[in-house]
C-alpha cells in the first residue's frame, strides 16, 4: 500500500482531475492554483496533519512540492491556505462533495445488508461541534461511512431546523428514495422530521428512551401484556450479539397510530458483563420508525448503526487532524475545513475498504490494520517516491 496506488484509485473512481474545473474562489489572477491548496487540505486525513502549521511544513518539502506539481519553493503557507480558503466557493466544494458520494455509491460502497437479509441505504443525521462551530452533518453509511453533506447552525436549540435543511438539499441532490432509511437520535422524534423523510422516499428511524412519548406509552402498555405474543402482529426476538457482545431481547409490533402517522415500534433491552464489578447490567431503548416489515433484529441493529457517525467519522476526523481543535477565529474558514477534509475522509475510507487492506496484508502479512498504520505508510511512501 502506497501513496501512488492510492492517487491512482482516486483517479479511476472519484475523477479527480475534474475537481481543477469545478473548485473556485474569489482569487482574480491566482498564483497558487486554487486545486492545489483544495487538495492539500483534503489530503489532510491522508497524511495526519493535525495543523495548519504541519501542513505548512509538508508542504515546503521537496516531496510535497513534486506530489502537488508545484515550482515553487512551498506550495502554500499556513496565512495562505486560510486566506484563500475564506474566498473559497462554498457550493463548488459542496457539488465536489456530492461527487464523490454518487461516485462512491456506483461501487455500492453504501448497500447495507440487514440481519433480516434486507439491503438498503442508510443515511445518519447528528449535530456536531468542530473547531468552535456546530453543524448538522448528514452522512452515508454502507460498507463504509461516507459524508454527504453538513450545514452550520447557531449553537444548541438550533439542531433540527440545520438537519432539516440538509436533508432536502440531500434529498434534491441524490433523488427521491436514495436512503431506505434516515437514522437519528431521540431529538428528531417529531411529525414534521417523520413526514420530512417520507415526502422524499424514505422512512426516519429514532433510538429513544424517552417514555413520555403517547405513542411509547402505547407500546409499553401493550408489550406488557400478560399474553402479548397470543396477541396479532406483536413479535419478539431473542439473540447475542457477538459485535457488541450482549443479550438481547426485543418485542415489536407495527401499526401504532401517532398524530397522523403510522409508526412500527420495538422496545430492545439488553444484558452485559460489566468487567470491572462483575455483574451484568440491562439497558432498554425503544425504536421508532414509519418503515414496515424490519424484524426486531434490524430495528435493533439500524438503532446502534446510529452511533457510526460518531465513531466512523466524528471520533476517526479528530484522531487525524484534530478537528475539534480551534483552526480559526472565522467560523466559515472551518466549515470549508470540514468540508474538505470529509471528502478526503470519505475516500480514503473507500480506499482502504476496497484496495487499501487488501494490499497491506499482501505486503506485511500479519501488521494489525489501523487507520494509523494506514497513514504512516501513506508518508512514508510519498518520501520513498520523491524524496
Amino acid at each position: 500500500m502506497n501513496i501512488g496506488q492510492y492517487r491512482e484509485y482516486c483517479e479511476e473512481n472519484f475523477e479527480v482531475k475534474q475537481w481543477s474545473e469545478m473548485i473556485r474562489d474569489k482569487r482574480k489572477r491566482p498564483q497558487i492554483p486554487t486545486v492545489q491548496i483544495f487538495e492539500s487540505i483534503v489530503e489532510m486525513p491522508v497524511f495526519g496533519q493535525k495543523s495548519l502549521l504541519d501542513l505548512d511544513a509538508f508542504l515546503r518539502t521537496p516531496e510535497a512540492r513534486k506530489w502537488r506539481g508545484s515550482k515553487r519553493k512551498m506550495v502554500a503557507s499556513d496565512t495562505t491556505l486560510e486566506r484563500v480558503t475564506e474566498g473559497m466557493d462554498r457550493s463548488s466544494i459542496q457539488a465536489i462533495g456530492y461527487q464523490v458520494i454518487d461516485k462512491a455509491d456506483e461501487q455500492r460502497l453504501f448497500d447495507l445488508l440487514l440481519p433480516s437479509g434486507k439491503k438498503l441505504r442508510l443515511g445518519i443525521v447528528d449535530g456536531h461541534w468542530a473547531g468552535g462551530i456546530w453543524a448538522s452533518v448528514l452522512a452515508a453509511y454502507g460498507k463504509m461511512a461516507g459524508v454527504v453533506d453538513l450545514e452550520r447552525y447557531p449553537g444548541r436549540g438550533h439542531e433540527l431546523e440545520a438537519s432539516r435543511r440538509v436533508l432536502r438539499h440531500a434529498f434534491q441532490k441524490l433523488g427521491k428514495g436514495f436512503f431506505g432509511i434516515v437514522a437519528g437520535d431521540g431529538l428528531y422524534a417529531t411529525k414534521d422530521d417523520f413526514q420530512l423523510c417520507l415526502d422524499h422516499g424514505s422512512h426516519l428511524l429514532v433510538k429513544t428512551d424517552e417514555e413520555t412519548l403517547t405513542v411509547v406509552q402505547d407500546a409499553k402498555h401493550l408489550f406488557g401484556v400478560h399474553d402479548a405474543l397470543n396477541l396479532q402482529g406483536v413479535f419478539k426476538q431473542k439473540g447475542h450479539d457477538r459485535k457488541r457482545f450482549v443479550d438481547y431481547e426485543v418485542m415489536w409490533a407495527e401499526g401504532f397510530e401517532w398524530q397522523g402517522l403510522c409508526l412500527t415500534v420495538a422496545w430492545a433491552q439488553e444484558w452485559k458483563l460489566n468487567s470491572e464489578t462483575g455483574r451484568v447490567e440491562r439497558t432498554e431503548f425503544y425504536v421508532l420508525t414509519t418503515a414496515v416489515g424490519l424484524s426486531g433484529e434490524d430495528l435493533r441493529e439500524l438503532a446502534h448503526l446510529r452511533w457510526e457517525i460518531e465513531n466512523n467519522i466524528f471520533k476517526r476526523l479528530n484522531f487525524l487532524v484534530e478537528s475539534k481543535s480551534l483552526w480559526s477565529h472565522k467560523p466559515k474558514v472551518m466549515e470549508m475545513f470540514l468540508r474538505m477534509w470529509m471528502i478526503g475522509l470519505t475516500i480514503l475510507g473507500a480506499y482502504l475498504f476496497e484496495r487499501g487492506w487488501t494490499l497491506l496484508k499482501d505486503e506485511w502479512g500479519a501488521v494489525k490494520k489501523t487507520w494509523q498504520v494506514a497513514i504512516n505508510f501513506m508518508r512514508a511512501s510519498l518520501v520513498r517516491l520523491y524524496g
